[in-house]
């Protein structure tokens, strides 16, 4: 008899830490939670999270999600200061640079890695979700620079960057002149950011010849390079210029003013002789506070499940022209969105990393002085990489 109880113990156990270790998607285990998630979205954006939200708890009764509206500029003090304070949000919100500062501070939950509705979504993406190893992000959408082009001007699309410039000459070309914007001529000439110990390198990698092409475009008849993104914008939205490299936050404006019918967006193109120009794949995120009980962090979960799936990031391709997280959303109904997605293997991953906020003002600094010819580029960039290494003691 007691080994028969003894046996049965044993038989117990042993499906019970099966269970547990072949439940793969944490929202499946989801009971009785209410769930609080702050996010930075207005207009369209906060109507179809909140439309989003409300069908959700309609087909999960048991789970309560309250969303608060934080703007843009306070989200990320805001949930850094509650959070560390033993509060804040069960989920939040914003691009994915400032998963970095939130991850060194404690202030994220790692995300179970099994959870099969994670197989679904862009695999550079989620890799977007990583800080030191740790999966602490989700994407909900991509985000990536792609060539906007005026259909009413422009019957065929240029093949490579010398197309590129010599239709700028008749038509126009807009091009920001800041950091974030012209890091992807960077990979484009084989050159790096950092070393695996987050050294810059740029000097000593190559970035020289990268930014001496930018300045060789940017002198370029009918081209026009400004640090205001938005008059940059404008030029394009007005018709002044028939190219504008952008991301899909323009869109919007971009079909309002030209109309959709005139709106093109495709892969930035090929310098002749180099590779292809790489911006950075800056994905919106989601992710899951620190502070969370398990009861919470399950039904966060399901909710990201949810919110990455293909019916729900259809309705924001459709409505508000994001580019999915979900690999397998059709995106034939929206060209322009076809057109980023174009542009998404030709991407690198944002970094993730702490060391890449010292290069903002270095770099921008140096993108300025070599489109004005105060500096070479050479010099430009070794000294914006010198700084960058100071700042970062390395």
């Amino acid at each position: 008899m007691k080994r028969t109880i003894l046996g049965l113990v044993l038989v117990l156990t042993l499906l019970a830490s099966l269970s547990v270790a072949c439940g793969k998607t944490a929202g499946q285990q989801a009971g009785p939670a209410t769930i609080t998630v702050w996010h930075g979205y207005i207009e369209t954006e906060e109507q179809l999270f909140s439309q989003a939200a409300t069908d959700f708890m309609a087909a999960n009764p048991q789970i309560t999600v309250n969303l608060l509206a934080v703007p843009f500029e306070e989200l990320q003090n805001k949930f850094q200061t509650e959070a560390a304070a033993g509060g804040g949000p069960t989920l939040t919100t914003g691009p994915q640079d400032r998963m970095a500062g939130y991850a060194q501070a404690g202030l994220l939950a790692e995300i179970d890695e099994d959870a099969d509705f994670i197989d679904d979504l862009v695999p550079a993406a989620v890799e977007g979700g990583r800080v030191g190893g740790a999966l602490v992000g989700l994407p909900l959408s991509n985000k990536v620079l792609a060539l906007f082009y005026n259909k009413s001007v422009i019957d065929t699309p240029p093949k490579d960057f010398d197309e590129l410039l010599a239709m700028a000459a008749d038509h126009g070309l807009a091009l920001t002149a800041d950091w974030f914007h012209n890091y992807m001529w960077v990979p484009a000439f084989g050159a790096e950011l950092f070393d695996d110990n987050y050294k810059c390198v740029l000097d000593t990698s190559g970035a020289a010849a990268a930014f001496e092409y930018y300045k060789t475009v940017c002198d370029s008849p009918g081209v026009t390079c400004d640090g205001n993104d938005g008059d940059m914008d404008t030029l394009f939205r007005s018709g002044e210029a028939a190219f504008r490299i952008q991301g899909p936050w323009m869109s919007g404006d971009a079909i309002t003013d030209l109309g959709a019918e005139n709106v093109g967006v495709m892969r930035i193109p090929t310098i002749p002789g180099e590779s292809d120009p790489r911006p950075w794949n800056q994905s919106e995120m989601i992710q899951i506070n620190v502070n969370a009980s398990e009861a919470e962090v399950a039904a966060a979960m399901k909710f990201i499940e949810y919110l990455t799936s293909a019916e729900v990031q259809k309705k924001f391709l459709d409505q508000a022209n994001w580019i999915p997280a979900n690999a397998s959303v059709d995106v034939s109904s929206n060209p322009v969105v076809g057109g980023f997605l174009e542009q998404v293997p030709l991407s690198d991953p944002f970094p993730v990393v702490p060391e890449l906020g010292a290069t903002w003002e270095p770099m921008g600094d140096a993108v300025t002085k070599i489109l004005e010819g105060v500096l070479p580029a050479d010099e430009a960039v070794a000294a914006a990489c010198s700084l960058i290494n100071t700042t970062n003691q390395k």
